[in-house]
């Protein structure tokens, strides 16, 4: 079948250019990656490219969870993945299982400023690398490092990031950049799990709808001018189709919903295109697949189906939803489940530990996964007041976004119990929170730190959704999703 003209134009490189091909945080989607790859298919035929994922890809979907990531390093494969960047998700079943996927993958995973804590070099893991050189044929040199975030161990569980360091974006990126450049390397590609997001894409050099607070922005300004060609991002999940201080930033979202696509030349301004979007069967046509790529997920996606559909006994009448800006009716159920189970005056949940709202009706246990994926633990906290309302403003200036908490009223301003009664700095009172927090994430280590010996109890094996299932199945209907019942 003949390309349409503006594509055919596009794809028309000179031997000097590279199509630069990019996916962020993937979450566990699968099931996008056969579509994924039959849309990809005519920018790859073309002429030289390369496919690069800028991280998060291992987990978020049960098919993710039941393999701990081994799926979804076997779908990138089956898709012909370049490479990738470590995000801080890919950490999340762990550091054995992250080091068995990045050694059993054909394409490396770029950190270069990823450190062991205890020796101050790159872990020792196999297929881990700084950079790579890719001598394309019939094509360009295109030398490629990647990077991590530095939040990274504060953005998943502390104990998966535990004698890691990660360092400062800006050094490694430098070094890396010339580092490949010396070795041959005419175009340089940095492929980042930190990211940016703009509200409009329609002109590259417009910036104004741009937040400038974005890592992958202040990376960009602080290069030097022309050592690196293309920062390829994620973390973020926006869309970054623009040009700062020269360097051309590419980001497509998240979840397999788009691809990321620029044509890369030397000597020449990189050329952004529409992003791809493979078909997805809901207006009414044909959705092409790749086989090859289907056949490496579909084993795992019949299993997770099967538990996707299993009905948890709980019927809502109304929608749970979830926010950031204030306590949420999902916040405050998750909240009031974690403060039952641990039999706990106060229950309190990060905000990030939940994905999406639960929907009216009888609730499915894949609905219940995609609110909360991850495996959080619960744990209860013995703290005086006075730490727990540091530990409310921590959680606050952190991300911006507000504690979803249960057994107390929480409004940025002041902090009382269900009652009307103040919080009393010199009291102890009896805090369950999910796993993530009392390990300190989200910027509450300094807070928990100064706990004395045996102020926290965690139960690993008492899961956050799961708790919340339990609860709801109990809870009066007109109960459910208020902090103060």
């Amino acid at each position: 079948m003949l390309l349409p003209a503006a594509l055919a134009l596009a794809l028309s490189a000179a031997p000097s250019c590279v199509e630069i091909l990019s996916l962020s945080d993937l979450h566990g989607r699968v099931d996008a990656l056969p579509r994924i790859a039959a849309a990809i298919a005519p920018v790859r035929a073309r002429g030289p490219s390369l496919l690069l994922d800028a991280g998060d890809s291992a987990q978020g979907t049960i098919e993710a969870s039941l393999s701990a990531g081994d799926v979804v390093t076997a779908g990138l494969a089956a898709l012909g993945v370049d490479g990738a960047a470590l995000g801080n998700h890919d950490l999340d079943f762990g550091q054995e299982a992250a080091r068995r996927r990045i050694a059993s993958a054909p394409y490396p995973t770029l950190a270069a400023n990823l450190r062991d804590a205890r020796t101050g070099r790159m872990p020792d893991w196999k297929n881990l690398e700084p950079g790579r050189i890719f001598r394309l044929p019939g094509g360009p040199v295109v030398g490629v490092f990647g990077l991590a975030t530095p939040s990274t161990p504060r953005q998943t569980m502390p104990a998966n990031a535990a004698g890691l360091r990660f360092g400062k974006l800006t050094p490694e990126a430098e070094r890396q950049a010339r580092d490949l450049r010396a070795r041959g390397a005419g175009l340089v590609v940095g492929v980042v799990h930190a990211g940016g997001s703009c509200r409009e894409r329609a002109s590259p050099d417009d910036l104004s709808s741009c937040d400038p607070r974005g890592e992958l922005f202040s990376l960009a300004r602080a290069l030097p001018a022309g050592l690196v060609d293309v920062l390829v991002g994620g973390h973020t999940h926006g869309y970054v189709s623009h040009i700062v201080n020269g360097v051309a930033l590419l980001q497509a979202g998240s979840k397999g919903e788009s691809v990321g696509w620029l044509t890369l030349c030397a000597g020449q301004p990189a050329r952004f295109h529409l992003p791809i979007r493979p078909g997805d069967g809901k207006g009414g046509g044909a959705v092409a697949e790749d086989a090859k790529v289907r056949a490496a997920v579909a084993p795992a996606l019949a299993a997770a189906d099967a538990e996707r559909m299993r009905p948890v006994g709980v019927r809502l009448d109304r929608p749970l939803g979830r926010g950031r800006d204030r306590v949420s009716p999902l916040g405050a159920t998750a909240a009031q489940a974690a403060r039952s189970a641990m039999g706990a005056e106060i229950g309190l949940v990060n905000a990030g530990a939940l994905r999406a709202t639960l929907p009216a009706g009888e609730l499915r246990y894949g609905q219940v996964y995609e609110a909360m994926p991850f495996d959080d633990g619960l744990a209860v906290v013995r703290m005086r007041g006075a730490d727990l309302l540091a530990a409310l403003s921590a959680l606050t200036s952190f991300r911006n976004e507000a504690p979803q908490v249960a057994g107390v009223v929480f409004d940025g301003a002041a902090t009382r119990t269900c009652s009307g009664i103040p919080i009393d700095p010199s009291r102890t009172y009896t805090v369950a929170m999910n796993e993530f927090l009392a390990e300190g994430g989200d910027g509450l280590r300094g807070v928990l730190t100064r706990l004395p010996p045996g102020a926290k109890t965690i139960r690993g094996d008492l899961r956050l959704r799961d708790a919340t299932v339990a609860w709801l199945r109990t809870a009066p209907p007109a109960l459910r999703g208020l902090p103060c019942p």
